[in-house]
This record gives structure tokens, sequence and C-alpha cells, in this order.
């Protein structure tokens, strides 16, 4: 079975063994092209080239006085002789031994023994997997002195530069290490919140599916009651129970659809969270409150409109959804792009024009809305014509386009 950690140890004992063939004779100017890729062969081929041509130098000559005697210098076997000798010692760095029996065979000797002394380490530095860098050895930092603050005061003059270089060194690894660490923790943060977004989506969709079959039960149930297939007292109960959960799930969605996003301070000193509806607020427009009868209670915002148009346009609407809606808040859109909605209550009818789609959680405030409107006046409000002067106002938790006027 193939294992990264075995393929890897092979590849490191083949290394070593191609840079310890570097150094026997001519093949380190052979081996590079097995890895021409690896730093640690390539160099230690080369550190084997240097040392073979140096004991070819330093023999080569020696050779060749064998070719300045007058009088054999220029016969057949010295020639061949030179011949062999010099290609024996270029393809593998040793010569016959015959050419030891003269009278340069010391020197030849000693070159051998000097060359091949400094190969035969080469080998072992490669074969351990050390390297033979000689700007490393030549430039280690090796104090001159002793003592326990040797790498504080007391350094030599020269060493000012080194100890500069080392700092700047360390704080620059410092550096890349802390923006590294903080990269990974910001990469970390967007995955959670990724996470948890794709989980909010999800959630939200199962919500939205669940409401708007909801609310398709509960359009179904106003249809069965005015073909008169179901009783009034059944219709009643059924829509109870789908509005409790329509609320329900309308929270829910508001609530899942409301992320906590981190608000800075004006001072920018301290942090808080809010709700992004706290942003998202839609302002209104209009705000009208009248009985069923038609009679005007309170209007709130901008009119461009007479109040009695208004209050004729409410109970208009108000016998138009009895009859086609059938629900408590209705919905429409205007030509000029605002949202209008009405709330029919059990005393009266709520018009509330809105710059676009508010959000559910608005829907709900403004629902509760009119019913503590309704609770703290119920009294005046169960007369045929209620006086808008014994009625008490709530306050409005709205903002409108302009300051509200009532």
């Amino acid at each position: 079975m193939w294992s990264p950690c075995r393929h890897l140890e092979g590849a490191i004992i083949v290394g070593r063994l191609l840079a310890a063939l570097g150094y026997l004779g001519l093949t380190g100017a052979l081996v590079p092209l097995a890895q021409p890729d690896n730093l640690f062969v390539v160099r230690h081929a080369r550190r084997g080239v240097v040392l073979h041509l140096l004991r070819v130098a330093l023999i080569a000559p020696v050779l060749a006085l064998a070719l300045t005697d007058p009088i054999n210098g220029r016969s057949t076997a010295t020639l061949l002789a030179f011949a062999r000798d010099i290609s024996l010692l270029v393809l593998i760095g040793m010569p016959s031994p015959e050419i030891m029996a003269g009278t340069s065979g010391l020197w030849i000797l000693g070159s051998l023994v000097f060359t091949w002394g400094l190969q035969f380490l080469g080998m072992l530095l490669a074969c351990s997997g050390l390297t033979a860098d000689m700007h490393a050895f030549l430039h280690a930092e090796w104090p001159n002195y002793s003592g326990p603050d040797r790498r504080g005061a007391g350094r030599r003059r020269n060493d000012g530069g080194i100890v500069t270089v080392t700092e700047l060194e360390r704080e620059y690894k410092e550096s890349v290490v802390k923006l590294r660490e903080n990269r990974l923790a910001r990469v970390r943060a967007a995955d959670s919140v990724a996470a948890s977004e794709r989980q909010r989506g999800r959630s939200l969709a199962e919500l939205q599916e669940e409401f708007d079959k909801a609310n398709a039960r509960r359009a179904h149930m106003n249809t069965l009651l005015e073909l008169g297939e179901v009783s009034e007292r059944r219709w009643a109960e059924s829509t109870r129970q789908l509005d409790a959960r329509l609320r329900e799930l309308a929270t829910e969605i508001a609530i899942h659809g409301a992320r906590r996003l981190a608000v800075a301070e004006p001072d920018g000193r301290s942090w808080r969270d809010q709700p992004t509806d706290f942003y998202a607020q839609v302002p209104l427009q209009t705000l009208a409150i009248s009985a069923r009868s038609g009679i005007p209670l309170f209007t709130y915002g901008n009119f461009h409109l007479d109040e009695a148009l208004v209050t004729g346009i409410l109970s208009a609407f108000n016998s138009l959804s009895e009859e086609v809606f059938g629900a408590q808040v209705h919905k429409t859109q205007l030509a000029e792009g605002q949202v209008l909605y009405f709330v029919h209550a059990r005393h009266t009818v709520t018009m509330a024009v809105f710059d676009e789609d508010p959000s559910p959680a608005q829907l709900r405030t403004l629902r509760d809305l009119v019913d503590e409107f309704e609770r703290n006046n119920t009294q005046e409000l169960t007369r045929n014509s209620p006086d808008p002067a014994r009625l008490s106002e709530i306050d409005i938790p709205f903002s409108f386009v302009n300051s509200p006027a009532g």
C-alpha cells in the first residue's frame, strides 16, 4: 500500500545516495542530471567536481613530465602510458599503480590521499544528510569571549550589525506569525458566520413555507364558508387556531430574520448589539383609526386627503374586506408605490400607509397597537357613535416620514 511518508523517506535516501556518488570521479558532473531540482544533490556534486578537477590539476603535470624525456618521451609506449594514466585520472580519479614506482610517485600519492580524503569526507556528509557550506562555516557567529551576558552587552564592536539584523529578522517573523494567526482567526470566524447564515436561511425557508401553507388553509376555510360547506362555529374555531399559528410563525420569522449586528458607539469606545430591525424600520406616512360606523377617531402623519374622504375609504374597504378578504389584516398597493394595510378589529378599522413593505415584526406591532387601543377605550367604543374627545390616545411606536400630527 502506497504511503506518503514512505515515499518521502525513499526520496530522501535516493537524494543522499546521489549526492555521495557525486564525489566518485567524474560522476559529479552527471549526477545533477538525475535530480536537477534537488539543491542538496546539485551542491554536493559541484564540490565533488571541484575536488576532482583539483586532483587532475595536481597530478596531470607530473604525468606529463614523462613526455619531456629526450630519449623515450616520444616513443609509442610512453605516449600510450600517458594516455592511459591521464584517462584513468580524468574518469575515475586514479592513475595506474605503475606510476607510483617513479620518482614522482610521492607527489602523486600525496595528492591522491589529500583529494580523496576530502571526497570521502564529503561522501560521509552526504550520506548523513549534512551540507558542506563553506560560507556558513566561515561566517558563523562565534563570540570570542565568555560569560552569561555574551548575547547582550559586551559584544564585539563588529557584531553590532549582526545583532541588528537578527532582531529585525525576529521582529519580522513575529509579525508574520501574528498576521497568519489573525488571518486564520478571521477565516474561522467567517466559516462560522457562513454556517450560521446557511442554517438561518434554511430555517427561514421552512418557516416561510409553513406560513404559506397555513395562510392557504385560512383562505380555503374562507372559501368553504362562502360556499356554505362549513358552519360558522367550525369556521370560527378553525380560523382562530390558524390565526394563532400564523402569529407564532410570523414572530419566529421576525426573530430569525433579525440578525444581531455589533454597533459602535459614536466615540467608538464601547459596543452594543442591535437587531437589524432597528435599522430596517419602514416609516409610516399615514395612520388613521376610525370606528366601524365610519366616524374618524384619530389620525396621524401626513394627509393629502380630507379626513372625511379617508373615513369613507376606510368604510368602503371595511365592507369590501368583509365580503372578499375575511382576514384581520389586509394589504393593497398604491399607484405611487406605497403599501396600504387595513387592520379590522372588533370596534375599529385602522389604515396604515407605509413607504414600502414592512417587516412581520412591524405588522405584529401594528396589530398589538390596535388591540391596546380598543382595550383602553372599550366602554366608549361600544357606543353607536363614540366621541373622540372621550377616547384616550396611546403611544405610537412608529416613525413617520414627517413629524406626526394628532
